[in-house]
């Protein structure tokens, strides 16, 4: 009865077991790791079959022999391996595998030292923390370090724990404007100013309607300077978007304590004209935003001829500076003659509510009016500004005097100035500022005490 073949022992003779390799068939390079490999064949000492039955019974007999073996040593970390591999191609495939694991990852990738692991340990015990695994968090701060444009993470954390606690994050422009108008209902805001914050603050927000955070200065500098027009209206573009930008602070949709996107923008001013010739310097001293004394002699008498329900609009402008869009909206009620004072109310004027001297070539003129006509408004016929600023159009036409826009306010601030010499006092009959007056509302024109007063001796 013949038994089973006892399983095979492999015996290592060649001395690989202890590091020794054979001679070098191939290598294997992948940037800067290099994997050789030996060929470096194994023998095996095999139990022979038992012999048959009545020949030698008991004694095992062995044989001797050789397989084809490849070896491919490298080190990963500190540590020395030697696989084999059964085949130059299997050894091959497997060296080349392995260099380039080793150069993509280094020598890292299949051992970690005793430091390592420890690493390893107390880093994957804090990342349950965050209920991520280690490489998670290496990745999640990495991205976050990439979106801080300045400084560190940290930074970020105590700049937050100073001022975005109480921010009310996500918020879209489009939202905070729904509210800031909603806000101005109920804040009683006249309709002008409702109208400036639509045009201005409404269309920088249909051009940005998603969050407000990540907008910047540099934007909204770039969507000032596309806009068209000269350097006053983009100005009052500006003075809008600021005026939105803090109530979107005042409300907690931005950072307090620290200035907005809006408040670092840069004034617009107009390239400054080059002067060559003497024509040029002439020209530029003409009063070509106000309207001089005899030019205004004829715009009265015309349209005490030609438009006489327009005259007494045109000589409280002339005489008062009270704003167009405030004549509209004035009453005769408001004009007292007896306390020489115009009174406009919040429900009229822009900005506050405030007293308008009524000077004496002033208070004349609207005493000539008939009474009959000093009930309701006094533009009753014009409802709209410009409406209004089109009829004084007419009026110029046909007096033959070119028609400036706001030249009726330029004029009054003008020539008041020159004769009061106070230019805070005149600031506060217009309601405007001093600087606002110096860049918006004095003439560039040299305007003599002689001219002044024939201004306001008409």
């Amino acid at each position: 009865m013949r038994r089973h073949p006892q399983p095979i022992k492999l015996i290592m003779e060649n001395g690989a077991q202890n590091g020794a390799e054979g001679k070098l068939v191939a290598e294997e390079k992948v940037g800067s790791v290099t994997i050789p490999i030996f060929y470096s064949p194994n023998k095996a000492k095999i139990q022979k079959p038992e012999s048959a039955e009545g020949e030698n019974p008991g004694k095992k007999e062995f044989e001797i022999r050789t397989y084809d073996s490849y070896i491919i040593p490298y080190y990963e970390g500190s540590i020395r391996k030697t696989p084999r591999r059964s085949t130059l191609d299997k050894a091959k495939k497997f060296a080349k595998d392995t260099a380039i694991r080793l150069n993509r990852d280094g020598a890292r990738a299949d051992f970690l030292s005793e430091k390592d692991r420890r690493i390893y340990v107390l880093a994957k015990a804090s990342a349950q923390i965050l209920s991520l695994e280690v490489d998670g968090v290496c990745r999640k701060f990495v991205e976050l370090q990439k979106r801080i444009k300045n400084g560190t993470l940290e930074q970020a954390v105590d700049f937050f724990n100073d001022h975005g606690q109480r921010v009310r994050h996500g918020a879209t422009n489009t939202e905070i404007y729904k509210e800031y108008l909603e806000h101005l209902g109920k804040r009683g805001a006249g309709n002008y100013h409702v109208r400036d914050v639509e045009r201005y603050a409404g269309g920088f927000v249909g051009a940005f309607p998603g969050l407000i955070s990540p907008i910047d200065t540099t934007a909204i500098d770039n969507y000032l300077k596309d806009l068209k027009g000269v350097a006053r209206s983009k100005n009052n573009h500006r003075d809008g978007i600021i005026g939105y930008y803090n109530f979107a602070q005042l409300k907690g949709f931005l950072p307090q304590g620290i200035p907005h996107a809006a408040s670092l923008t840069t004034e617009f001013r107009d390239a400054r004209q080059m002067i060559t010739t003497e024509a040029q310097a002439i020209s530029l001293m003409q009063p070509d935003d106000i309207y001089l004394p005899f030019e205004m002699r004829k715009l009265l008498i015309t349209a005490k001829t030609e438009e006489p329900r327009l005259l007494p609009s045109m000589e409280i402008k002339a005489f008062s500076g009270v704003r167009t869009e405030e004549m509209v909206r004035l009453w005769w009620v408001m004009v007292c003659e007896d306390e020489e004072l115009i009174r406009i109310p919040d429900a009229v004027g822009k900005i506050d509510a405030r007293r308008v001297p009524i000077l004496p070539n002033l208070k004349v003129r609207v005493a000539a009016h008939p009474v009959e006509i000093k009930t309701q408004k006094v533009c009753v016929d014009w409802s709209i500004a410009n409406s209004l600023a089109n009829a004084w159009k007419r009026v110029c036409r046909k007096a033959g005097v070119p028609y400036r826009r706001n030249a009726f306010r330029n004029s009054y601030f003008t020539y008041r100035l020159v004769i009061v010499g106070d230019i805070e006092i005149v600031a506060a009959e217009g309601d405007t500022s001093a600087g606002e007056l110096k860049k918006n509302y004095l003439s560039r024109a040299p305007v003599s005490r002689v001219m002044a007063d024939e201004w306001f001796s008409l």
